[in-house]
């Protein structure tokens, strides 16, 4: 339960909202039902009356009292992030941990909505580093510890943790002693099979690193296996994110989740675990959005548990993968929440993506679950329109296709099903049934204009023990990968299209191989798609034309609800910047 908020406020701009910032502090009963899924919760230490404690950073963006419509949207922080205003456009990127979030154009600001943030994460850095979680820390004992990277570029050292250049996190300290049996491996591409390196290569570096002789090479993926005692209660993030919401939602009628990418797998963790329903057995949330979560979890509710994971398989990506699945425990509890699951044509093409709507053994069409709807934003890419991406280091030309119109449209829709009982529109994701869900081969023969991954290490799903806590993890046989097909010229036929990809120019993916390097194979780059031309050669149409096609198109999407009116102008100006791009 909540116990405690340390808040206080500052006016937010001229919008008649406020800025609040604060501390909640939790209390845990390990003996309540509501808490006993929580993996070594049991194991904390607990106070004189038997709870254990713990705390999170929290923000609120709250309209003046009497303001307010009455709903609540929680955004789960990404790896510490803020994030922006959720479904505001015009928003510059912000990149700064603890920054006040610009409103853009204050889509849900407009209308009165409440936002909130809780820190969830226990690696997450606090206070001016980001918005993160005081775990309690549990004494099960040493246990077997992995931690795996893939640098882009050579390192004398790696840390005890999945941090990176871009995200620093907590580490996972070794116990003491020599650790011979700690192992390091080594792999050319992410599938493939592993050579250990020599134990004297490599040592340990302190508490927090692990240093190779030689150093770490770019592009490859290095496995570290290793003893650990270090056990903080991971999953009292989820506990936090619903009693955080619970007690914000006392003073809300409906209330909504959003998450993005490891959020959005957090939000499907939250619901696989059962925690939509609080202490008192009522709804916590009413609608989610998970958005370029696929159909994965993460490493949010075990022992040694890594929340931010960005590329390692993980027991938290085995099944359920459907909708079915995660929201069995909510349905059992009479509080399953409507929810929507989107997603780019990266998440397809990593081999998991279909795996929401499509059997993994056949691939065969799973029935649409009557409490989700699922939707490829076709063309798109898991990075959408943040400009860094121009600096990966890929072998084709990036694309910065902006799924953000479509996915406000999507929310709307997700909030009229919860308030007016308004169904929303059917999934459109790609189907055996109308010949649009074929293999990444397939497609792959399309293309004769661009640089191609090896067909033998594209990425795949490997059966996987959800419950497993053994290292390595033991890979099954692979699920069915499937993917959009595509037209003559090399654009997506099935999801929901923009009209760019809808009316092309030019061919958008959601796959782009690494840049060359000599003697290792060709593997997609992670996250991002490619911009090529049409494949199938055909001319320019007139720009007024070509104008005239966007303007309908964007009329269509605007009747099926995949658009807002207020944006046609918006997504057809992005359409004729890569008309003049193209025709340059």
């Amino acid at each position: 339960m909540l116990e405690s908020v340390d808040l206080s406020s500052v006016a937010y701009g001229d919008r008649g909202y406020e800025w609040v910032t604060g501390t909640a502090r939790f209390a845990a009963d390990p003996e309540h039902r509501a808490n006993q899924g929580i993996v070594d919760l049991s194991l904390a230490p607990r106070d004189g009356h038997g709870l254990v404690r713990y705390e999170a950073d929290v923000r609120i963006l709250r309209p003046s009292p009497g303001a307010g419509n009455g709903r609540l949207l929680v955004v789960i922080p990404n790896r510490g992030r803020l994030g922006g205003v959720p479904f505001s456009l015009d928003a510059p990127l912000q990149m700064e941990p603890a920054a006040v979030p610009e409103p853009g154009d204050g889509f849900l600001l407009e209308s009165g909505w409440t936002v909130a943030w809780c820190g969830w994460q226990w690696d997450v850095l606090r206070g001016p580093g980001g918005l993160g979680l005081d775990a309690p820390v549990a004494t099960p004992g040493p246990g077997r510890m992995r931690v795996e990277f893939r640098p882009d570029t050579p390192l004398d050292s790696h840390r005890l943790s999945d941090s990176s250049p871009l995200f620093r996190f907590r580490d996972y300290p070794p116990v003491e002693g020599d650790q011979a049996d700690a192992q390091l491996s080594v792999r050319t591409t992410p599938m493939g099979p592993a050579r250990v390196l020599e134990r004297e290569s490599w040592h340990f570096d302190g508490s927090d690193s692990v240093r190779l002789e030689g150093g770490f090479q770019a592009f490859h993926w290095y496995e570290l296996l290793y003893n650990c005692a270090f056990a903080p209660v991971v999953g009292a993030g989820l506990m936090a994110v619903r009693d955080f919401a619970a007690w914000l939602g006392r003073e809300h009628d409906r209330r909504f989740a959003y998450g993005v990418s490891q959020s959005g797998r957090f939000l499907r963790q939250f619901l696989h675990d059962g925690m939509n329903a609080d202490e008192n057995g009522a709804a916590v949330f009413d609608g989610v959005l998970a958005h370029i979560a696929s159909a994965r979890r993460g490493e949010f509710n075990q022992r040694f548990g890594q929340p931010s994971l960005t590329h390692p398989l993980s027991p938290g990506y085995g099944p359920p993968y459907d909708a079915g699945g995660l929201l069995a425990p909510s349905r059992a509890g009479g509080v399953a929440p409507k929810l929507m699951c989107t997603n780019s044509s990266w998440e397809y093409w990593r081999g998991d993506g279909a795996l929401l709507h499509q059997d993994p053994l056949t691939g065969e069409d799973r029935p649409e679950d009557p409490d989700c709807r699922c939707y490829l934003l076709a063309g798109t890419d898991h990075f959408g329109a943040i400009p860094m991406k121009e600096l990966f280091p890929v072998a084709n030309p990036v694309h910065g296709l902006d799924p953000g119109p479509l996915l406000r449209a999507l929310f709307a829709g997700l909030v009229a099903w919860v308030v007016d009982g308004v169904e929303p529109p059917a999934s459109a994701v790609p189907r055996r049934a109308d010949a649009t869900a074929v293999s990444r081969e397939e497609v792959l023969g399309t293309f004769h204009d661009a640089v191609l991954p090896d067909l033998e290490h594209l990425p795949w799903t490997p059966a996987l023990d959800p419950r497993s806590t053994t290292w390595p993890l033991e890979w099954g046989p692979p699920a069915v990968a499937l993917v959009s097909a595509v037209d003559q010229g090399g654009n997506e036929t099935a999801g929901i299209r923009l009209p760019a990809v809808a009316c092309p120019v030019q061919a958008f993916t959601g796959w782009n191989p690494r840049r060359p390097v000599e003697s290792l194979p060709s593997v997609l780059y992670e996250f991002v798609g490619s911009r090529l031309p049409l494949q199938d050669g055909r001319r320019l149409p007139d720009r007024a034309d070509y104008a005239r096609q966007v303007s309908r198109w964007a009329a269509q999407l605007v009747t099926r609800r995949h658009l807002l009116e207020r944006d046609t102008g918006r997504v057809a100006a992005e359409a004729l910047a890569i008309y003049d791009q193209a025709s340059g």
